[in-house]
């Protein structure tokens, strides 16, 4: 492919900007400044890199998205990735981050808003890939904790690990992504559930998912908030009444520093 020339020829940030606009299909202006060649039109070539740059992004996709795949099938799921790629150019450095919006787009977006099991595996497996990329941190150890005096209890607060999120699901995603490997594109079922509340964590090499019970769900996220131990204890005490309430917060607090969740705390 070769670009023309003109009595006044555009500079080369000029070029790059035509030629990226071509890409993202919002003009087409770039195609009068390449020639065709002897085997092939200049619109022929063009949308060579046109498609190539689709293809890229429906890759970067693909790898993000495996149980979204699993439930609506490839051809679907292509159809699907355009219409996200023409709403919603990259605009990040990284293609990493490319899919980050597919979850408000589905959500958003008609056909694809009449499935909200579909939504939700986007939502599910989109925290999974920020819990991988978030930043390390070696959880606090329970020696640590036992190490305290009961005076530092009283003002006692704690930090979550960066990979921590927490998310609400109406369907059985967890459970059916995985078995997104085990079934053919597009035959993965996926089914409606009374709402529950999940964690997603990472504290070493491995992503972690469970659910969550309602008091445990309340009170990781006042944890998440960074309450105080005492705030921590009144959260629960609606559910225990409050003779009861620091003994399950402790007894949840062990359970997720043996788990990993927790990366500090200070008082």
């Amino acid at each position: 492919m070769s670009v023309t020339t003109s009595p006044r020829a555009a500079s080369l940030s000029e070029l790059q900007g035509a030629f990226q606009d071509f890409l993202l299909a919002s003009s087409d202006s770039f195609q009068s400044e390449v020639r065709d060649s002897r085997k092939a039109d200049r619109a022929t070539l063009l949308d060579v890199y046109r498609e190539g740059y689709a293809l890229r992004l429906i890759e970067v996709l693909t790898t993000d998205y495996p149980g979204l795949i699993a439930m609506v099938g490839s051809a679907s799921f292509d159809d699907m990735a355009r219409a996200y790629i023409a709403a919603h150019p990259s605009r990040h450095p990284s293609v990493r981050w490319f899919g980050r919006s597919l979850v408000d787009f589905l959500e958003s977006t008609a056909p694809y808003n009449r499935s909200p099991a579909a939504t939700e595996m986007a939502r599910f497996e989109w925290e999974l890939g920020e819990a991988w990329d978030a930043p390390d941190r070696d959880p606090v150890a329970a020696a640590a904790l036992i190490a305290l005096s009961p005076e530092a209890w009283e003002t006692l607060a704690f930090t979550a690990l960066p990979s921590l999120r927490r998310v609400t699901l109406a369907f059985d995603v967890p459970q059916a992504w995985q078995r997104r490997e085990e079934v053919a594109s597009g035959s993965l079922v996926v089914s409606a559930t009374v709402p529950v509340p999940w964690v997603i964590w990472r504290p070493d090499l491995l992503t972690r998912y469970r659910s969550l019970e309602a008091d445990e769900s309340l009170l990781l996220d006042a944890l998440v908030a960074e309450r105080t131990f005492p705030e921590l204890c009144g959260c629960l005490a609606c559910f225990t009444g409050e003779a009861e309430a620091a003994a399950r917060a402790a007894g949840l607090l062990r359970a997720w520093v043996e788990a990993g969740m927790i990366g500090s705390f200070r008082y």
